[in-house]
């Protein structure tokens, strides 16, 4: 008789181009679908890539699917702000049968599930610094951190994406059952999309610089595009290329013509394929407020590219604390590293080997083992 599949529930809020929507696409690309049975409740079946996930065959499910998208939008209303919590939990998961359920990004889908009945086993991923950057309270989905503590409680276990995230489930949260679990990158599959034709003509006499990201306050873009008058006066010559969309392009936009920077940063929007133009790049920079682990560094280090990032949690581990990359304190510092790398190609070149060295981390294959063993 064949052996009985896992029943895995993955919640997550939308199919945007954020990095926990990537991740989870790795993880559901690489999991044995002889062994698991995946389902992957979604608040609103919308983003851009939607259409990835909806390759994968597996079961979606779509809390505020409706015929028109004023209902879905009153739908969501209802569920992310009136309804109470254990109701919608219930009305979630009628119908739906796990052994697991998993609340893959933190917020709404970590409250929710943490009225799982308790006798079923349930499993929180945290990609950011909470302490940090503390969103969950700020956009008032958890009234207090004691509050949010209470939620996390009730899991059995809670995977950080990176040993500072663990520190600070542990210390702010005081879990006892958090353990780290690095973003699994899906190395072959980077490179092989790395070698298309770059979407966009890029002059490669210039230095050109790339970052990945959802253009949100987070990430730091709008500090980043304040750097570069002073960038352009030393080096008229350097390029920047942001790849991503998301809530605060009108203010980049804006940014970038209050500053007369057209033709100087390029908001690219969002890419299927972000590593053919990654390819070509010379520099990474990650200007982020704060990150978990961030998975674009990693990925950006898989293609061979040399990084440059602000002083955080997750770039601070990755880049083994300076080790494999630079990490700037400051974002005066954060200039003065490009200008100088601009105009250094032998740094620049010592820089790419250490990011060379460092991609053998992140091997799909281990660390998707690991997620199976907990699931």
């Amino acid at each position: 008789m064949p052996k009985m599949k896992k029943r895995v529930v993955f919640f997550i809020e939308s199919f945007s181009g954020g990095g926990a929507e990537r991740v989870l696409l790795t993880i559901l690309r690489n999991i044995n679908k002889e062994k698991f049975d995946v389902t992957v409740l979604v608040m609103t079946d919308i983003g851009a890539q939607k259409d990835e996930f909806h390759k994968l065959g597996i079961r979606i499910v779509d809390l505020t699917a409706s015929r028109s998208r004023f209902l879905g939008n009153v739908k969501y209303k209802l569920l992310y702000d009136i309804v109470p919590t254990k109701i919608v939990c219930w009305w979630a998961l009628r119908g739906i049968k796990a052994d697991t359920y998993v609340a893959f990004v933190e917020g709404y889908c970590t409250r929710l599930f943490s009225k799982v009945l308790q006798s079923k086993k349930k499993i929180a991923w945290v990609h950011i610094d909470l302490e940090t950057f503390p969103w969950t309270l700020e956009k008032g989905i958890f009234g207090s951190v004691m509050k949010e503590r209470d939620a996390y409680q009730k899991y059995d276990e809670v995977i950080g994406v990176s040993e500072s995230v663990t520190d600070m489930l542990i210390s702010r949260y005081g879990l006892h059952n958090a353990k780290t679990i690095y973003n699994p990158i899906d190395e072959k599959r980077i490179r092989r999309l790395s070698e298309n034709k770059c979407p966009i003509d890029i002059d490669r006499s210039k230095f050109n610089i790339v970052t990945v990201g959802r253009l949100t306050r987070q990430k730091g873009y709008d500090k980043l595009i304040r750097l570069f008058p002073d960038i352009l006066a030393a080096n008229p010559d350097i390029r920047l290329y942001i790849i991503g969309e998301g809530e605060d392009r009108d203010l980049l936009e804006s940014e970038i013509k209050e500053f007369g920077l057209q033709g100087n940063v390029v908001l690219t929007g969002f890419m299927n394929n972000p590593y053919s133009l990654m390819k070509v790049m010379d520099l990474f920079i990650c200007s982020s407020l704060a990150e978990g682990f961030s998975l674009v560094i990693a990925e950006a280090m898989t293609i061979g590219l040399p990084v440059v990032s602000m002083e955080c949690a997750g770039p601070c581990e990755l880049l083994g604390n300076g080790k494999y990359g630079i990490l700037c304190s400051s974002y005066d510092m954060l200039r003065d590293s490009v200008i100088s790398l601009s105009k250094d190609e032998n740094k620049l070149s010592e820089l790419k080997n250490k990011a060379i060295r460092r991609r053998s981390s992140f091997d799909t294959e281990s660390i998707v083992s690991q997620i199976e063993c907990i699931l």
